[in-house]
């Protein structure tokens, strides 16, 4: 539950656009329900391949698994976010892969239901997860048991020393 809803809202609530076209790359159900909160055509996808074919075509790009920098920024439009799994909060490799064709390229943290610590790359052409978030969006989801406006900005905390340690490979 936690983990959908920090993977879908921060996204969401981060994007100005009030209707998003998504790109879903490896989803579930707990995903959909997530993103039927908002306005938003959906297209689902198994993996990276299937973002071959587009080009400036999603505002959001949510996925579950890796997805290379060159999809990615091939297939979002000009203000585009995208968001996927990393490893941890220092994955300074995938940082640095992924970050080299983004404007904005930084991760963002939470602990789930039983207080493993999760962490996603917020990766935008645009957009920063922290500084950009819209609040007539995130201070207006009710459903959610773990995602509120102050979960989303403190996501994009970072303890001293992992802050110094990820710096050189990520860009805000």
């Amino acid at each position: 539950m936690i983990y959908n809803e920090m993977l879908v809202q921060v996204p969401m609530c981060s994007h100005d656009k009030v209707e998003l076209e998504v790109c879903v790359i490896g989803g579930n159900d707990d995903i959909k329900k997530e993103l039927s909160y908002h306005k938003a055509n959906i297209v689902e996808i198994e993996d990276e391949s299937g973002l071959a074919e587009s080009e400036n075509q999603f505002d959001i790009i949510i996925s579950t698994k890796y997805v290379s920098s060159v999809y990615l920024n091939k297939a979002l439009k000009e203000k585009g976010i995208a968001v996927q799994p990393a490893n941890s909060l220092t994955d300074t490799e995938l940082f640095e892969k992924v970050g080299k064709l983004m404007y904005i390229n930084q991760p963002y943290w939470f602990f789930d239901e039983d207080e493993k610590i999760h962490t996603i790359l917020f990766s935008s052409k645009k957009y920063h997860g922290q500084a950009d978030i819209v609040r007539n969006k995130s201070d207006f989801i009710e459903h959610t048991e773990y995602y509120n406006t102050d979960m989303h900005i403190s996501a994009f905390n970072y303890p001293t020393k992992v802050f110094k340690t990820i710096l050189s490979s990520i860009k805000i």
